[in-house]
């Protein structure tokens, strides 16, 4: 819509108001309630508490969801409240995967109960890990379309971030920690930590050049970084630099 006179405090916009094409718009085909009378895990806000539900549908599988506006009104009531609602725009950008048609209004239980499950521990351990608060969000946001050079950065900086308590050699030191992280000893861990190694020179050319990076380095570095912040969620612990020498040398166990 469009208005053509500044509102005054308190009032709507004085006519006329025009209809306008272009720009975006949205169906809402779910809407997530959160409190804002009671203390939220991790000290959070309600926006906080909304962000974090729905970076972790997104880690868990659906990928393409979005949050468009934020409300002080339930939707279905908005139409028949005495008060004017407040939309507040949340997420405008789209992300890098889109829904088929039938997976619209399509959220399986399984991932809704493992993110009702996690979600209040994660937000206690984005208060008390700095490192997995700066991970998650830098994981939420490469996701988003249109910057695959920097989403790619973005994303390795996270993995640096996790895997790379000391700064030293970082290509093999990174490599090899995210391998003995995610793959048990054997050929499997070997071929990962080769994967991952190539991946890196994927980062490290868009750092050092203006070309442009394939979309699927960015892919397959973000579902190694999603499959690294899903297991710290659900142990509940981020490694140090001693669970990596461990790993690497002593066996499989943290």
């Amino acid at each position: 819509m469009m208005a053509f006179a500044r509102a005054t405090k308190g009032k709507l916009h004085p006519a006329p108001w025009r209809a306008a094409r272009g720009g975006f718009s949205y169906d809402i085909e779910a809407e997530l309630a959160v409190p804002t009378t009671s203390e939220l895990p991790g000290g959070m806000n309600a926006e906080d508490v909304v962000w974090l539900v729905v970076a972790l549908l997104r880690l868990a599988k659906y990928l393409y969801l979005m949050v468009p506006i934020i409300s002080d009104h339930p939707f279905d009531a908005a139409a028949t409240s005495e008060q004017e609602p407040v939309l507040q725009p949340f997420e405008v950008e789209p992300r890098i995967l889109k829904a088929a048609d039938s997976q619209i209004s399509m959220l399986e239980a399984e991932e809704l109960e493992w993110v009702k499950s996690v979600w209040p521990r994660t937000a206690e351990l984005l208060r008390t890990c700095p490192s997995l608060n700066i991970a998650l969000r830098a994981a939420d946001a490469c996701t988003v379309r249109g910057r695959p050079a920097s989403a790619l950065l973005m994303a390795w900086g996270a993995l640096e971030e996790l895997f790379a308590p000391s700064r030293a050699e970082l290509r093999f030191r990174v490599s090899a920690h995210i391998a003995a992280y995610l793959e048990p000893v054997g050929p499997k861990r070997l071929e990962l930590f080769k994967d991952v190694a190539n991946l890196y020179n994927a980062r490290s050319k868009a750092a050092h050049s203006a070309k442009e990076v394939e979309v699927g380095d960015l892919v397959k570095s973000f579902v190694i970084l999603r499959n690294a912040l899903v297991r710290m969620i659900e142990i509940g612990k981020i490694p140090t630099q001693s669970d990596f020498e461990k790993l690497l040398f002593c066996g499989d166990k943290l």
